[in-house]
């Protein structure tokens, strides 16, 4: 009997395996710690309880019964510490150790492939007991922060909240660099640039040194002190510097690279990368047959085996010639990250000969997107460095005020192409200048004087650092050692999920209830949520699985300063808390005690600090003063109050519940067509606002709960669009209907909704346009 976690994985194998195998999928973890209980032993030693997972004990029986049939027992479950801890649990519910013991053995798969299987069903292993150690003093670490740490949050700010070891710091570099971009303060700074010709190629030189030193133009007025300076000075050449550059393919990816390259190539969440990454390395179908596309996408590896490399070089040559092979096969066995699973190698296709074009039809789109991405970037590797040759012009310049001016321009020039006629790596916003973004120059010599066609002064500001993109977050993580890479995408997700953090033109933001829980924790355990602490004590589960270092040990080292912070946090939480959240200024007018600030699933309100004594509560936001004059309620004739609900202010009637009357506040009462009757039940409808606008809902709810959309020309006219539609009007056909587009390349730009037609949204021939 096989058994594997997952039952695509099971699927895929069962094809290959004969009679002689039954294939089985404990469907992830069977047992974990209780849910509502600590499930740690404290005092014995951090014993786990650990409890059959619910819903699983059919399951387990069923293996069981397989299990008595079975000769050999196969645990296959994935290669890292989490699938080694389903694999002893499995095994340890059919009865092993035992005197039978020699019946289980581990196999590892680390392709789904005919050669990948065959060569894990002969190489069979025992139980990685180290491996199951450290998932366990994980598991048990992430228990007990998260057990003792998330009720400091549940008085003072919601009940239900949770701390993460690893999330609350994610959290944290979130909360901080918001708190670094809040603090930031603009500093002006001005450039001086000169645009030169040469045989009607223009190219711009900047100022790059005064005196021997960077410039330092802190105003308009040192700026046109440079320009006054040099205005008739010849820029002639003193020196070029020409210079052969090798521009080199990056590794294969490991699962931390494949998380940022797929969100910002394709804008996956890391979530969705590696679910994608689960599905190609469990297997699909491919011309009838299961198999598996890429190797184990968890791995802090770029390793690659020989074979693989020879495989990909064969193909290269093939394809593009023996111009684009380096002498010999990279792979990649140099430094790994600390900490890195060196028994696997990278994420790299199981055959270089499935070609992304070759399963176009096989494939859904996402599954070709993500195994595009890993099949270039693998075969890219294999081949030969771009090369660049780059010139780099200086013109010195004495100014009319005596002193040295160095004036400089840098072009480049693609020589050969190499890997990037496959590939190329995708840069973020701010992460500097490449090779490909320098121009090339025109044919320059030393001792030429070159034509000024003006200088230019620009102003500019100094700009704060950028919030993390998930890309970037996850490249922090991992620079940091801030948890794992196959964690990551858990990590992110759940601080979405919990509303900790939010995005904003694919940036992460925290909300205020993800500010005040990082804050409160911080407070209360600083060395728990520290990233230092955290990043070391990744490391001492590296050490935990490498054998140095004992599971009980590491946790009791880190629970006896973290036991001082509970005592301390019992003492003194409440008052570190309150000092958080009391709101400025805000005080109960039951009883007299300061307000703070709560969160219900609404939102933030102010509560008495003296709760559950007083219960006095009010909104933070106060709703808008709103003058109704003498209008009264339109269904019963009630006066008519303001008040702030889900969906912002609106008014309402004040006999509620018996009249159930509400209008969004800043607009009239409609006035409701005379057919416009609920088909239920024969009622008027009235217009209402809900979480996506208005809507028509019939005057006898609760009695009639009919609802219907307002349509202005559907169905008569079924166009739709996800841009934003804007009133320019299109230069091409004059239609009065464009859309905002944007791109990396061509920026902001409208395109015309009739012929199509692209223009830009700030020329002349739209200048008097107003958005729709």
């Amino acid at each position: 009997m096989l058994i594997v976690e997952s039952p695509a994985k099971a699927r895929t194998l069962n094809r290959y395996l004969g009679d002689g195998y039954v294939v089985k999928a404990s469907v992830g973890h069977i047992r974990d710690l209780p849910k509502r209980d600590l499930g740690v032993d404290i005092e014995n030693g951090f014993e786990p309880h650990y409890v059959t997972i619910r819903g699983k004990g059919k399951l387990i029986q069923e293996l069981k019964r397989a299990a008595r049939e079975a000769d050999e027992i196969l645990l296959g479950t994935d290669p890292d510490r989490e699938g080694e801890a389903i694999a002893y649990h499995v095994a340890e519910q059919l009865g092993y150790p035992s005197k039978d013991g020699v019946r289980f053995k581990r196999v590892l798969f680390e392709e789904i492939t005919a050669e990948g299987i065959a060569e894990g069903l002969e190489n069979p292993g025992q139980i990685d007991f180290r491996k199951v150690d450290a998932q366990q003093a994980r598991r048990i670490l992430d228990r007990l922060v998260g057990y003792k740490a998330s009720p400091f949050l549940w008085k003072p700010i919601r009940p239900g909240l949770s701390a993460g070891r690893v999330q609350t710091v994610a959290l944290r570099l979130i909360w901080e660099r918001e708190e670094a971009i809040r603090g930031f303060q603009p500093q002006e700074y001005w450039t001086v640039e000169a645009l030169l010709e040469k045989s009607g190629t223009r190219f711009t030189a900047k100022l790059h040194h005064v005196g021997g030193h960077r410039p330092e133009l802190h105003d308009e007025a040192a700026a046109s002190a440079v320009v006054e300076a040099v205005k008739d000075v010849p820029f002639k050449i003193t020196r070029i510097r020409r210079k052969e550059r090798r521009k080199y393919a990056s590794p294969p990816f490991s699962t931390s690279t494949l998380q940022q390259e797929a969100a910002k190539r394709l804008r996956f969440s890391a979530k969705r990368t590696m679910r994608i990454a689960q599905q190609l390395y469990e297997g699909l179908e491919v011309s009838g047959k299961a198999i598996g596309l890429i190797t184990y996408m968890r791995t802090d590896s770029t390793r690659v085996a020989a074979s693989a490399a020879d495989a990909a070089r064969a193909y290269v040559e093939g394809e593009f010639g023996g111009r684009y092979l380096p002498k010999s096969a990279r792979l990649y066995l140099g430094k790994q990250q600390k900490g890195a699973q060196e028994a696997h190698e990278a994420i790299r296709p199981t055959s270089v000969q499935r070609t992304p074009e070759s399963l176009k039809r096989e494939l859904e789109p996402d599954q070709l997107a993500l195994y595009s991405l890993i099949w270039l970037r693998f075969v890219a590797s294999q081949m030969s460095p771009a090369v660049y040759d780059t010139t780099t012009v200086d013109f010195d310049l004495t100014g009319a005020d005596r002193r040295d001016y160095v004036f400089r321009v840098v072009g480049s020039v693609l020589k050969f192409d190499g890997f990037m006629r496959l590939y190329r790596v995708e840069h973020e916003e701010g992460e500097g200048r490449t090779l490909d973004e320098l121009k090339p120059l025109p044919e320059l010599a030393e001792g030429e004087v070159v034509k000024l066609i003006e200088l230019v002064k620009g102003q500019h500001f100094t700009e704060p650092p950028a919030r993390f993109s998930e890309a970037s977050l996850v490249k922090e993580l991992e620079k940091l050692g801030i948890g794992r890479p196959s964690t990551y995408a858990q990590i992110l997700s759940t601080l979405l999920e919990r509303t900790y953090v939010g995005l904003e033109r694919r940036r992460f933001v925290p909300t205020p209830l993800g500010e005040t829980v990082v804050q409160v924790l911080i407070r209360v355990f600083p060395d728990t949520f520290d990233v230092g602490f955290t990043s070391n004590m990744e490391a001492d589960l590296d050490r935990i699985e490498e054998g140095e270092l004992d599971w009980r040990q590491v946790l009791g080292e880190f629970y006896t300063p973290f036991a001082r912070r509970l005592e301390e946090g019992e003492a003194r939480g409440e008052e570190i808390v309150r000092e958080i959240v009391q709101a400025e200024d805000a005080v109960c007018d039951l009883c007299g005690e300061p307000m703070v600030v709560r969160w219900n699933r609404y939102g933030r309100f102010l509560g008495c600090s003296a709760y559950p004594e007083c219960k006095n509560t009010r909104a933070i936001d106060q709703p808008p003063q709103v003058d109704l004059g003498d209008e009264k309620c339109p269904q019963c004739g009630g006066e008519l109050v303001v008040k702030s609900g889900r969906y912002g202010p609106f008014v309402a009637c004040s006999n509620y519940p018996d009249c159930r009357f509400t209008r969004t506040v800043g607009k009239e009462q409609a006035a409701l067509p005379s057919d416009a009757k609920c088909p239920k039940c024969g009622s008027p409808m009235a217009v209402k606002t809900g979480r996506y606008g208005e809507f028509l809902a019939c005057t006898a709810y609760p009695r009639c709960r009919h609802t219907q959309a307002i349509t202005t020309r559907y169905p008569e006219c079924e166009w739709s669009t996800w841009d934003t539609p804007t009133a320019a009007t299109c230069p091409q056909c004059g239609s009065s209907v464009a859309l905002q587009k944007s791109s990396k390349r061509k920026g902001d730009y409208l395109r015309c909704a009739a012929c199509g037609h692209e223009f830009e949204p700030t020329s002349p021939e739209t200048a008097d346009v107003t958005s729709a």
